[in-house]
């Protein structure tokens, strides 16, 4: 009896120590402590894939003028180029000439060297004369009140008397409003004794559409006397 007892307590020591030895079975994580780690390494790659930030846009900023100075003040009449407009058209008038036959004012001579009047010198009849031309005139633009304007015009008169007196004007003057224009200047004829004259002319020039018809006066002084003076219209574009 006594040797049984012996032995199932040498047996259960022995069952004892060897359990003790063993090594402890490796524990399961819990799912809690999963979901942890995957969420701590997703935030410790999280910053490797950020995209690239693009740098906002700054406009270059003007170092030629400073801050300080006052801003100019915006004057259209200033700052806009001299325009310049060739415009050019035919002219149909009217001429009158003074003492063509007056018998005190014998300008010319004839062919023996005798005083004769103009009217006797070219075969006049009239004083009234048709006039018949073409003008054209360069048109300096001041984006105002005022242009500056050149004029050329060359006429015929006499036709009507069966006659062929050519003249040619130059004039330089000015425009007022774009409407109203004056100007002076010289004008020529082929009358070997009297061959140049002073001219002053004005008139308005009111448009029609993109047609412009002037309606002008001239004067043409003569130190003898036989002084001209007329009117002309037509068309200018």
């Amino acid at each position: 009896m006594k040797t049984v007892l012996a032995a199932l307590l040498s047996l259960t020591f022995a069952t004892t120590a060897f359990a003790q030895s063993a090594d402890p079975a490796p524990s399961v994580p819990a799912p809690q402590d999963c979901c942890d780690k995957a969420a701590a390494d997703s935030q410790t790659q999280a910053p490797a894939q950020q995209q690239p930030q693009v740098a906002a846009f700054t406009p270059a900023v003007d170092t030629t003028t400073s801050a300080s100075e006052p801003a100019q003040a915006d004057d259209d009449t200033w700052k806009r180029p001299v325009g310049r407009r060739f415009m050019h058209g035919f002219r149909l008038g009217w001429t009158y000439l003074f003492k063509m036959n007056d018998s005190h004012y014998k300008t010319r001579t004839d062919d023996d060297g005798m005083p004769i009047t103009v009217g006797e010198k070219y075969g006049l009849k009239s004083p009234n004369m048709m006039l018949i031309g073409y003008e054209g005139f360069y048109r300096i633009v001041g984006h105002s009140w005022l242009n500056v304007l050149m004029v050329g015009n060359v006429t015929v008169a006499g036709l009507e008397q069966s006659k062929f007196i050519p003249a040619a004007s130059g004039l330089i003057g000015f425009e007022f409003n774009r409407s109203f224009q004056l100007g002076v200047g010289v004008n020529l004829t082929p009358d070997p004794d009297a061959p140049s004259h002073m001219i002053a002319a004005a008139g308005w020039t009111p448009s029609v559409g993109s047609i412009q018809t002037p309606v002008h006066f001239f004067f043409v002084p003569d130190p003898d006397g036989n002084h001209r003076t007329g009117a002309t219209v037509g068309m200018t574009w």
